[in-house]
């Protein structure tokens, strides 16, 4: 895609109109209001419920915990899996935990041992066998410190790097370093900052070898209630976004010990803008039709034009027109009610 348009380019436009004069350095104000108008048509644009498939980030997947509802993420987990009979780690249940921050150098490597600070209080014991995704290195080497998953049509099951647990406490998990994982590398979760919305999720079971894995669709939902009737989980929510990179996820219903690697797509927040030579990403040039219309509103609106909420209306149509290709493609999406419409209640079916 190409971003060769600016913001100034954009705003040099709108000043043509005749009605409309330059906002930009107004009252000796550098870039202003201009930057700041571009900045809120950026905004009016990255709004629910306009899903552009050109912003859309597919998030890291974090693996669920038997009966816990809710999850702290940044981007990273470490976790154990009870794969097959021969596993090393029979009689604990498979489980995943949300890895700190690398800002926080959550992951670090000293003597010779690799320690993993976790997000929440987490239940691996000692001897269990982890696997991580997702991990960013600061210093060090990325590659040394995440598993990879494969499947070869006969069994699909989480190889590469793994680790025995050899200490922990509350929040973090320790391990002799293996090849790659030297002294001194820093590294967690880059952390997930550019969160505005999700739109849709999936899950796979990870805790069993079947070849395609087991995967379902999730209903993704803006909020969603305390539960704690288990049961295979149908609905995602992130809950908060508190800020520092970290999210608070919660399912509905609570998983059991069937373990999922839940997957979110979201729409990524609107950039601030800081300069008025900055292009128009994550818009490619094709779109500059509508973010031109979007200006040009927005512009009305700080003059206090009465004709705003006619260029809004057509800042609408501008979008509706460009999103109606999509609804060209057909989907296999449908609408699902957000409980069963039968089901056992807790005195079950007689």
């Amino acid at each position: 895609m190409a971003f060769t348009n600016t913001l100034q380019q954009i705003g040099n436009f709108a000043s043509t109109h005749v009605d409309l004069l330059p906002l930009s350095n107004v009252g000796g104000y550098t870039n202003e209001p201009l930057l700041s108008i571009c900045n809120d048509a950026l905004s009016d644009l990255i709004a629910d419920p306009n899903d552009w498939k050109f912003n859309r980030n597919e998030m890291p997947f974090f693996i669920t915990c038997p009966n816990k509802q809710d999850y702290l993420f940044a981007g990273a987990c470490v976790f154990c899996l009870n794969q097959t009979t021969s596993s090393p780690q029979p009689g604990w249940l498979s489980q995943g935990w949300g890895i700190g921050l690398a800002s926080s150098n959550a992951i670090t490597v000293s003597g010779g041992v690799v320690t993993i600070n976790t997000l929440e209080t987490h239940r691996i014991p000692v001897g269990a066998v982890i696997y991580m995704n997702g991990v960013t290195m600061t210093t060090g080497t990325s590659a040394n410190y995440n598993s990879t998953f494969t499947d070869n049509g006969s069994i699909s099951q989480w190889g590469g790097n793994n680790w025995t647990v050899t200490a922990i406490t509350n929040t973090s998990l320790s391990f002799s370093a293996s090849a790659g994982q030297n002294n001194g590398d820093i590294g967690g979760a880059a952390g997930i900052t550019n969160f505005a919305y999700g739109t849709s999720a999936s899950m796979q079971e990870v805790n069993n070898n079947s070849s395609p894995p087991n995967q379902y669709p999730l209903t993704y939902r803006r909020e969603l209630p305390v539960i704690s009737r288990v049961a295979i989980p149908s609905q995602v929510a992130v809950m908060t976004d508190l800020g520092t990179g970290v999210l608070k996820i919660r399912m509905h219903m609570v998983p059991s010990s069937t373990t999922y690697a839940v997957n979110i797509v979201y729409q990524g927040k609107p950039p601030i803008k800081t300069s008025l030579t900055s292009d128009w990403s994550p818009f490619p040039d094709n779109y500059a039709h509508v973010y031109r219309q979007a200006v040009l509103y927005r512009m009305y609106r700080y003059l206090n034009d009465p004709k705003a909420d006619n260029e809004y209306k057509k800042l609408e149509a501008e979008i509706m027109k460009v999103q109606s290709a999509d609804d060209a493609e057909s989907t296999d999406v449908s609408l699902q009610p957000s409980e069963p419409l039968m089901d056992n209640s807790y005195w079950g079916w007689w």
